[in-house]
């Protein structure tokens, strides 16, 4: 019985280590400003729809359906120009208005 015990104790404490129990830091804004040019396929300083797609993390992309997506590309886009700037890639996204 002890060794079942030491045995689920330990299966635990390497679950609780694993990245998907780790308390995500938002990233820099270096970091940030890398995803974009990383998520900037044709280079123009700008990230489409489908550009924004691809700078998502694929383990939040796969749990977000395409009206999450618009929603959060819609708060990206402060100038409404139906594409992301670099500029406001790296801004805190705001929350919208109540």
């Amino acid at each position: 019985m002890k060794l079942t015990t030491s045995l689920a104790a330990i299966a635990l404490i390497a679950a609780m280590a694993s990245p998907a129990f780790a308390q995500r830091t938002p990233p820099t804004p270096e970091e940030q400003a890398a995803r974009f040019d990383k998520a900037d396929a044709n280079k123009d300083g700008k990230l489409s729809a489908a550009e924004f797609k691809a700078s998502i993390p694929a383990e939040f992309a796969a749990q977000m359906d395409d009206a999450r997506l618009k929603t959060m590309f819609d708060r990206r886009d402060a100038d409404h120009d139906g594409f992301i700037s670099k500029a406001e890639f790296t801004a805190p996204m705001q929350r919208p208005p109540q």
